[in-house]
């Protein structure tokens, strides 16, 4: 099936522009209601430091100019877009008079114009007296929207100020801090490990993840229950008023976790295990001064313009979570040498491998003899977290309670959600069908996803729905879904309603044997290649597998009939204007890079 290419947008950077321009005083408490109110019908250029600000993510600080002079350079830079931003963006704000020579149409808050391509922008602002949206959905909305405004800019300057004012919570010392960094592995070994403590009669343990699948009160959860609703309207707007009242230009990241911190302090937590988003020395999760225990699960080639170029350049960053006098665990697949030299640098506690806790595992030592290529993860990060378990049960910790052999056995055994999950789908006649969720993304994870397939299925057909982030092998990818099912009629290509979603048409350029595959030009949602693959797979007896990126699964979950909490489209639709949940949109890097290792 032949796909039309598709146009990209050449003035989104303009929105960008429009969006770094201003920062009025009121911008954190409500950044989106300031907008103009008289617009000229004719339109200013777009100025060079204009498409500057949106190409180098160059914010313009709230202290540089004048209120006023804020407002006349925002109200110019939004006439400008009116006449040159791209068609096939979505439509504008309100409160942004369209071009008086087109129709328009009234959705829910917004303005759409009927007639014109050029009354447009990416997304629409949130307007927070929209009584359309709940404030949740506008509060997390405009949250996913901060980067634009704040670029990222490695460091700990900005979270460390947001912890001071909130009153230091992590400092207290009768809680109980597991830090957590790593390639792979890292989430689920927190998961793990949040679950066996949970198991403990008087432990409240919060756990701080990233990414989350269907809705972003995943990341934030206590003994296992989400963050609700009304505890972000609660908490998410102070935190918002602190970074305003103290001019702290915090990132997406940053503010989701302080708003994690708060939440688990006034949670009354006494056990808090923390996930790291991106590296560990300058991730924001690290103004933890005494863990209870820094692990790190594993390291690979990842982020490599961030972190390093080499696995032993990106060790020293994850390694950047090891502190003074505390014990530090590592996982198997690590720089060794590299990661217990960092440890003696910073003058840590006792350094731990997993076989110096538990010893030689012999089943897994047995299985990669026997395949050496193969690995089951899900086995080495549950060796991974008991270690970490037995290592923190040894301390005589404050207001801890340790867990039994019973309890680690049941928290351990815990896979993650789409970690090789395994469901039961429908047909839409009814049929049942084995269904396994898996977010293989990558080359590597591709490998050894098809390797376990066939392994725990050996003569089972195997039918693929399938889509990638676009900066991922494509070809390589490709290549791997290829060999397990043979016939590409046997693979479903989607497209996730995402900014770093893989378009089909790059998909199908990467590996053209799958132009024989299964997709459509017009619906290139997932839903409908998730119903496509069950009734297939429902009439050949085959084993459907849901993999690739994390983008996909919250809207595969819900086809599949999933009744679990799930983010609105209006919070979805932005979730990527963060960009690269807010880790990877970096305005500079630290020049003392080195000298601070």
């Amino acid at each position: 099936m032949k796909i039309a290419p598709r146009t990209s947008a050449p003035f989104f950077g303009s929105f960008l522009s429009a969006l770094f321009i201003i920062q009025s005083s009121s911008f954190l408490t409500c950044p989106f209601i300031a907008l103009a109110n008289n617009v000229a019908a004719s339109p200013p250029p777009l100025t060079i430091s204009m498409k500057r600000a949106a190409a180098f993510g160059l914010a313009v600080r709230r202290t540089a100019v004048t209120a006023s002079s804020r407002q006349r350079q925002y109200s110019a830079a939004l006439r400008s877009l009116q006449y040159h931003s791209s068609p096939s963006v979505a439509p504008l704000a309100t409160a942004i008079p369209p071009d008086p020579t087109t129709q328009t149409q009234t959705r829910r808050g917004f303005t759409t114009s009927a007639a014109s391509p050029n009354n447009s922008l990416p997304f629409a602002l949130p307007d927070m007296l929209d009584p359309s949206y709940t404030t949740y959905e506008k509060l997390v909305r405009r949250l996913y929207m901060t980067n634009l405004f704040h670029p990222v800019k490695l460091g700990l300057e900005n979270i460390e100020h947001l912890h001071e004012v909130l009153g230091s919570p992590m400092d207290n010392p009768n809680l109980t801090i597991i830090h957590i960094a790593g390639t792979n592995g890292k989430g689920s070994v927190a998961l793990k490990i949040a679950k066996t403590l949970e198991e403990v009669d008087g432990n409240k343990v919060g756990l701080f993840i990233s990414p989350h699948v269907s809705s972003f009160r995943e990341r934030m959860q206590v003994n296992s229950h989400l963050m609700t609703e009304a505890d972000v309207e609660d908490r998410l707007p102070r935190i918002f008023a602190i970074c305003e009242e103290h001019a702290i230009p915090a990132t997406f990241f940053e503010v989701t976790a302080a708003l994690a911190l708060l939440h688990f302090s006034e949670s009354g937590c006494n056990v808090i295990v923390l996930e790291t988003g991106l590296g560990g020395r300058l991730d924001a999760t690290n103004i933890v001064k005494e863990p209870a225990i820094s692990v790190i699960t594993s390291i690979g080639l990842e982020h490599t313009r961030i972190l390093g170029e080499t696995v032993e350049e990106i060790a020293l960053e994850k390694g950047g979570i090891i502190k003074k006098d505390r014990p530090v665990l590592v996982g198997p697949n690590v720089p060794l040498e590299v990661l217990r030299q960092c440890a003696q640098k910073k003058e840590s506690g006792t350094f731990y491998e997993v076989q110096d806790v538990l010893g030689t595992d012999k089943k897994v030592s047995s299985d990669a003899k026997e395949e050496s290529s193969v690995v089951d993860y899900d086995a080495e990060n549950s060796r991974i977290a008991r270690a970490a378990l037995e290592i923190v049960g040894r301390q005589n910790r404050p207001n801890f309670n340790k867990p039994t052999e019973e309890d680690i056995a049941k928290g351990t055994a815990v896979r993650p959600p789409c970690r090789f999950e395994l469901v039961e789908g429908k047909s839409d006649t009814g049929d049942p069908v084995q269904v396994i969720l898996d977010v293989a993304h990558n080359p590597d994870a591709m490998v050894q996803l098809v390797s376990k397939l066939e392994r725990t299925y050996p003569s089972q057909k195997k039918r693929i729905v399938c889509g990638f982030s676009s900066d991922k092998d494509l070809s390589a990818c490709g290549k791997s879904l290829l060999s397990t099912v043979g016939d590409p009629s046997r693979i479903h290509l989607v497209e996730a309603a995402h900014p770093r979603a893989a378009k089909l048409e790059d998909m199908l350029e990467a590996e053209p044997r799958l132009k024989g595959g299964n997709f459509d030009e017009e619906d290139r949602s997932i839903t409908a290649q998730v119903k496509s693959g069950l009734r297939l797979a429902a009439e050949g007896g085959e084993l459907l597998v849901i993999c690739g990126s994390v983008f996909l699964m919250a809207e595969a979950r819900e086809a599949l009939g999933f009744d679990e909490p799930r983010d609105s489209q209006y919070i979805a639709e932005v979730a990527g204007a963060n960009l690269r949940h807010g880790q990877e949109n970096f305005a500079d890097t630290d020049p003392e890079k080195e000298e601070k290792r």
